[in-house]
């Protein structure tokens, strides 16, 4: 498998916290990024889902597992009649189209799935009803923006995975403190 990487710069006074995503799922939300500095992002990186719901007024977390674009994953509470308790747990399951990740439960409350990287929260998902799957396209588009001295660039949308983004100051007739990204 091909490594890519997106490569972040920073050209602006300020610290630059840039936010990737790739379809819908964030796969990049990083700290800030120094003035004149560099950071190279890999696309190909390990993403973990849990589960969490509140069952019979207990909360219940699942065990991670790792996320693959064109996977489903169903959040359940199977009964434990031994105990008298539950196990919550998440099975995957296959999605309907590729490039989707899909998102169901059985149990009655909400169950709230946490996409993290390295143990960093990066999105939850919320499934409220049993029989409608959330979704989340991974496709291969890019989306970006950073904030920077408090602003919030303009999103900017690319397909290279191997972008080089850049923030910089906008040189117009705009307000002092505007930035832009540029995207090579």
């Amino acid at each position: 498998m091909l490594l890519r990487n997106i490569i972040l710069r920073n050209s602006t006074n300020f610290i630059a916290q840039y936010i990737i995503q790739k379809g819908q799922q964030i796969i990049a939300r990083l700290p800030g990024l120094a003035p004149n500095a560099q950071m190279t992002v890999p696309i190909a990186v390990n993403f973990e889902v849990t589960a969490t719901s509140v069952i019979d007024g207990n909360t219940y977390t699942s065990a991670p597992m790792d996320v693959q674009s064109g996977r489903g994953f169903l959040a359940q509470a199977l009964q434990i009649p031994a105990q008298g308790t539950y196990t919550f747990e998440i099975q995957k399951v296959p999605s309907r189209l590729p490039n989707i990740l899909e998102f169901q439960k059985t149990c009655l409350g909400p169950v709230t799935f946490t996409l993290s990287k390295d143990g960093k929260l990066l999105q939850n998902v919320v499934v409220h009803d049993s029989f409608v799957a959330e979704t989340l396209d991974t496709g291969d588009t890019f989306y970006v923006y950073a904030v920077i001295n408090g602003v919030t660039t303009k999103t900017e949308t690319f397909s290279n995975p191997s972008a080089i983004i850049t923030a910089v100051t906008a040189n117009t007739d705009l307000e002092n403190g505007y930035f832009t990204l540029v995207i090579n």
